[in-house]
């Protein structure tokens, strides 16, 4: 006979309500379990005596164990019963409470009706049957709960076994099997239960793990070229999993993109340029980042930055659009108009592109822009405002990603980095209290500016100016210590 010995009659006498399948389930999966600990124990010891008593004093009795997975499995229906039974009695003793007793037993009887019926309401809405997932996620539930109470040492803890793969399609029905996609599996948890694992997909699109304890896990997969997918990935107990992931199979096109800038009115947008920097910062290196959907999954492309490709680009009045050039740390070089070749439009790749950072340049100082690569850092004024009238100020690194009080996520910011005055269309504005004049280089947009490039559509990105007048510029009197020009 197969160990533990379960059977039918060891639970509790049958209910009407109860699942006819429920009670097989509660002893295939236990005695799944059962037999896999004790398969591990025989790896360590031969003796099959010791190996089962071993287990025994990891888990417990098995009728025990089964019986109290019963219960839980079945406390929604027990407790439903108990309600109903049990609001109906108190329903009838409210009748006559409410002709013989005074207010305040009234009142205790009503308060005590409303919590009771809240119960009802919320068990009326979970679900009726009970599945086989819920008995593995029971059976999940329990296992933890048992091994907190016997404070079992990490490495002592039964984990069942589990085949764990991933079947790869390609999207919208191609018959091409995605292959050669490398996928790591990382195991979460305390540090001692933490592990990694690595593995490529095969000619038939299978990306297999093997055998793994039960958990929460974090996949990343990644494309041959380079685009990657990040998911959550749970592993039940008693369980092979093979999941199906919908992937691309070919990296993202090139597409043509134009721009429209809207001025504000009261700007010489003749005298002025915008640098579009694309870049996001990751580990400290700036790299051009886009994404795309795919069935619900995001899907993130990271590249860096090359001479003709580098994520930034020079914009001027017209809306006429050139490549910025960068040097090979990513740092913006001088610009000579004359060097550069404008066009109407771009070209990026297709997906979601994020906009972190703006820059307002005179056409004076294009020729010194590699200057900005030295300013350590840059004030930014938050546009929006508390009742008290105070401004949120941020210091921010100029390249990259980093503030001095924390990363900034999230948000736009619009710059001007080189200017020694305020132009003259801005206002300097005081702290309401009075006292020092604030000052800042950039202002944080309300939100992060995102565009789309869609292959096939005419991809027209509007960028709206704020009005210039919220800016505070630095004033660039010497010895401010704020490192501005």
């Amino acid at each position: 006979m197969a160990w533990p010995e379960i059977s039918i009659e060891d639970f509790p006498p049958r209910r009407d309500d109860e699942p006819s399948s429920l009670r097989q389930e509660i002893i295939d999966e236990l005695s799944d379990h059962f037999a896999c600990a004790l398969n591990r124990e025989l790896l360590k010891n031969p003796d099959e005596q010791l190996a089962r008593k071993r287990v025994l004093e990891q888990f417990g009795d098995p009728i025990k164990v089964a019986r109290q997975l019963w219960l839980e499995a079945m406390k929604e229906k027990i407790m439903s019963q108990r309600i109903l039974t049990g609001v109906a009695v108190v329903m009838a003793v409210c009748g006559f409470i409410v002709v013989g007793l005074v207010w305040s037993m009234m009142k205790e009887s009503q308060a005590f009706n409303n919590r009771m019926m809240a119960q009802m309401a919320e068990m009326a809405n979970r679900p009726e049957p009970v599945t086989s997932d819920e008995v593995n996620q029971q059976i999940l539930k329990q296992l933890e709960q048992l091994n907190q109470n016997r404070s079992v040492e990490p490495d002592t803890v039964a984990t069942g076994m589990n085949q764990l793969a991933f079947q790869l399609v390609a999207e919208d029905q191609d018959e091409r099997l995605p292959h050669n996609y490398a996928g790591t599996l990382t195991k979460s948890g305390d540090r001692s239960e933490e592990f990694t694992l690595e593995a490529v997909s095969n000619g038939r699109g299978m990306l297999d793990f093997g055998k793994l304890p039960w958990g929460k896990y974090r996949l990343t997969l990644k494309a041959p070229w380079g685009e990657t997918l990040h998911q959550n990935v749970y592993v039940i107990p008693g369980r092979d999993m093979t999941e199906e992931i919908v992937c691309p199979t070919d990296k993202p096109e090139v597409v043509s993109v134009r721009f429209r800038l809207n001025w504000p009115e009261e700007v010489d947008s003749e005298d002025w340029y915008l640098v579009c920097d694309f870049r996001n910062s990751s580990d400290g290196n700036r790299q051009i980042e886009s994404s795309r959907l795919i069935q619900g999954e995001n899907w993130i492309y990271r590249r860096s930055s090359t001479r003709d490709a580098s994520g930034v680009y020079l914009i001027n009045s017209k809306s006429m659009i050139a490549v910025c050039p960068l040097n090979e740390e990513g740092e913006y070089e001088d610009i000579h108009l004359e060097e550069l070749a404008f066009d109407s439009s771009t070209r990026m790749i297709q997906g979601k592109h994020a906009l972190p950072d703006l820059m307002l340049i005179q056409k004076q100082d294009l020729p010194q822009l590699a200057e900005v690569n030295r300013i350590p850092s840059f004030q930014s004024l938050n546009k929006s405002r508390s009742a008290a009238g105070n401004y949120n100020l941020q210091y921010r690194a100029l390249v990259g990603d980093s503030t001095r009080f924390g990363r900034i996520e999230g948000n736009t910011f619009l710059l001007i980095p080189l200017m020694n005055h305020p132009p003259p269309w801005t206002k300097v504005k005081t702290r309401p209290e009075g006292g020092h004049t604030l000052y800042a280089s950039g202002l944080e947009l309300t939100k992060r500016l995102e565009f789309k490039a869609i292959k096939g559509e005419q991809n027209l990105w509007k960028i709206n100016l704020p009005d210039l007048d919220e800016f505070i510029i630095p004033q660039g009197t010497p010895g401010g210590g704020q490192g501005f020009f």
